[in-house]
């Protein structure tokens, strides 16, 4: 080990591909962990204004079928199911102005 080596703590980070020594920025550290997507919670992807609501508590929905659409940036945008399933909760309506991240609907 040469003097640099020994001044740095270094951590163990393990990748796909095994784990390696190197170090890690403050950034790094405090960033939020990265969590699969729950495929029940339709969430906003960009600011917008919804246009339509196309589904309702109890609705059956399969996958692919539109949930509802909305406005962003001049551009009307689509939201299909991920899933098959029931829809458990619509937390939006046709009007309300969402901000990105915004749970819009949720499934059993």
């Amino acid at each position: 080990m040469n003097k640099t080596e020994s001044a740095v703590q270094l951590e163990m980070l393990a990748t796909e591909n095994g784990s390696y020594p190197t170090t890690l920025t403050a950034k790094y550290k405090n960033r939020e962990p990265w969590a699969a997507k729950d495929p029940r919670r339709i969430v906003s992807f960009i600011p917008g204004t919804i246009t339509t609501v196309d589904v309702k508590v109890g609705d059956r929905v399969k996958e692919g079928d539109v949930l509802l659409t909305f406005k962003a940036m001049k551009m009307h945008n689509t939201y299909r199911s991920p899933i098959g399933g029931t829809v458990a909760r619509v937390h939006v309506a046709t009007g309300d102005v969402v901000a990105k991240g915004v749970l819009l609907l949720e499934f059993e």
